[in-house]
């Protein structure tokens, strides 16, 4: 295979733009009355790297660093925010032509189970592979190992039983670490040739058997453009380890193109930005490098490159920042496609994070996301939904969206936002408060207040005991820096992210934070007496949360079999 050039980039890349724009438009009358849906699924995504939310008003490095809580010290890899300019005009218009949510919460600040819970409308300590490593009936450790099982059910297999085609491109990163599906090739150095044949054939080896097992054991009838693990994770040669918008686009638009007539459902899950270091990664990036190898030819469907970081930088946008605009492209690549081929009147689009950068496997506001939602035959333009959302809730709206009934109990412990969406939110009640979880931590949110719970099992408590305090991060891993590096002293402690720097309260077992007054969580009110009551109320709804769910949780223990829930010790 030849290299792909700069030059051969751009030529392919206007063609791309010429051939969408000489599509051919189907008629209304084609429209069937069931949406099609879209959702895109980004990665890592904050508040502050889109131009629809004000910066400042959600809790954020950008907004921690104006208000004095942020030091480079602490997290210099994070400090990149240059301007508050940001120039995302696709994805605001989601916002603009539908409904921003405000108060929107992913149940689990990790990769694998925030996807987990959404595309099955479950808490990620029910799935197939945090049950295998934590048995119920005990602990669980929730952190990566929320994987998809064959014999589980999810969206795309309900939506597939409706008569949708369903298709996937993107971040996976739901499945078994080392199994035949895990995606991690082996035997392959970090600074291999991708273009060496027998390097190249141990990579399409993995990827193959990954996407086939997806494709046939998963639900989703179109797989293709995956990147099974995160990107850096693959095993992959380094010269392959990069984002690639274009190449997702393309497979999107062919699924949208071979599915137009049908109602289809489209996982956009987008590995950007998750890893960002620099404003001009993207631009640097050879758009021919893929997980699946090397390409031929580049991929069709976005603008050029460069003409993307020259329209941000005319827009007052600088720094990392610049990045924002190419993900705002390939959401307008496949919007437009959408709208060419006459179908944006009965799209459900959703566009959500999989969570938050500062907290990230934590239950602190990394968990509260951005999230936008767009259907013009049915969400009134303009509104912001201020009632307590999940990623737990996706599933049963768009199940809800097409008609279908919505599995109760613990087969979905969510529940479909549509009636918000749609002007009927007064007919129905809503939630007052949402469950969390992550690692050995688990916690209840309200609109005003958030409670944390950390909670490590006996074994865990006596090796910690025996240890230094203040050693041991959430999911029970306690890591020393042994070499110097340029955010951590020799012999530093290492919690992931920096959180225990960000959050002065990360090693206590009990956490009450007001979300009203303090929405960067820097003063734990559990121990102040005026408090005591706000206290013991959250507990109460902990308990009321876990009652339902299959594992144990410290204090948290299971009642005298009336269906409640009792709380030993403090």
């Amino acid at each position: 295979m030849e290299p792909c050039s700069r030059r051969d980039f751009l030529k392919q890349t206007g063609l791309g733009a010429a051939m969408l724009a000489a599509g051919t438009a189907v008629t209304a009358a084609a429209k069937t009355a069931r949406p099609n849906i879209v959702l895109f699924y980004f990665d890592d995504l904050d508040f502050d790297e889109l131009g629809v939310y004000d910066p400042l008003a959600f809790p954020t490095y950008s907004g921690a660093r104006e208000k004095g809580l942020f030091r480079e010290d602490m997290n210099p890899w994070l400090a990149y925010l240059d301007s508050p300019a940001i120039h995302t005009p696709t994805i605001d218009g989601l916002a603009q032509d539908g409904a921003r949510f405000d108060h929107f919460y992913v149940t689990s600040t990790i990769c694998s189970p925030s996807r987990y819970a959404l595309l099955t409308g479950r808490y990620a300590s029910r799935s197939d592979g945090v049950c295998r490593d934590f048995p119920p009936g005990g602990p669980a450790n929730v952190v990566q190992n929320a994987h998809l099982g064959p014999g589980e059910s999810n969206i795309a297999k309900r939506l597939k039983a409706q008569g949708y085609a369903t298709g996937m491109v993107g971040k996976w990163h739901n499945s078994d670490w080392d199994g035949p599906h895990g995606g991690r090739v082996k035997g392959v150095a970090p600074d291999a040739d991708p273009r060496d044949p027998k390097v190249a054939a141990a990579i399409r080896e993995v990827y193959d058997r990954g996407v086939n097992y997806i494709r046939e054991r998963l639900g989703f009838d179109y797989v293709s453009r995956v990147y099974l693990q995160n990107k850096e994770a693959l095993g992959i040669p380094r010269a392959l380890q990069v984002h690639n918008l274009e190449w997702l686009v393309e497979g999107a638009l062919e699924f949208i193109d071979a599915h137009h007539e049908a109602p289809f459902f489209l996982y956009f899950a987008s590995t950007t930005p998750h890893g960002w270091v620099g404003s001009a990664d993207f631009l640097k990036a050879d758009p021919c490098a893929t997980p699946a190898g090397m390409l031929d030819t580049p991929p069709k469907g976005m603008p050029p490159r460069e003409d993307t970081a020259r329209r941000a930088r005319a827009a007052g946008v600088k720094g990392r920042l610049v990045e924002a605009t190419w993900f705002d492209d390939a959401v307008a690549a496949v919007l437009g496609r959408i709208e060419k081929l006459g179908l944006a009147e009965n799209t459900l689009v959703l566009f959500i994070s999989d969570h938050q950068n500062r907290g990230k496997r934590t239950l602190y506001e990394a968990a509260r996301v951005p999230a936008l939602a767009r259907w013009p035959k049915r969400i009134a333009p303009g509104q912001t939904i201020g009632s307590l959302c999940a990623n737990i809730d996706v599933a049963p709206t768009l199940l809800d969206a097409c008609g279908a009934p919505t599995p109760a109990g613990a087969d979905m412990d969510g529940r479909s936002f549509l009636p918000l969406l749609t002007g009927r939110g007064d007919s129905v009640p809503w939630r007052e408060s949402l469950l969390l979880e992550v690692a050995y931590a688990r916690a209840v949110v309200t609109k005003d207040w958030k409670y944390i719970a950390l909670r490590y099992p006996p074994k865990l408590r006596e090796a910690i005991g025996q240890a230094e305090p203040k050693t041991y991060a959430w999911d029970g891993t306690a890591k020393r820096v042994t070499a110097g590096n340029r955010w951590n002293k020799k012999g530093a402690v290492y919690i992931p992210y920096g959180a225990n720097k960000d959050f002065p309260g990360y090693f206590d077992p009990d956490q009450l934070y007001d979300l009203k007054h303090d929405p960067y969580e820097q003063k734990n009110l559990a121990e102040d007496p005026a408090c005591a009551e706000r206290l013991a109320e959250m507990k109460a709804l902990l308990s009321r949360h876990l009652q339902d769910l299959s594992h144990t949780f410290g204090e948290f223990t299971r009642g005298d079999g009336h269906g409640e829930t009792r709380m030993r010790g403090k």
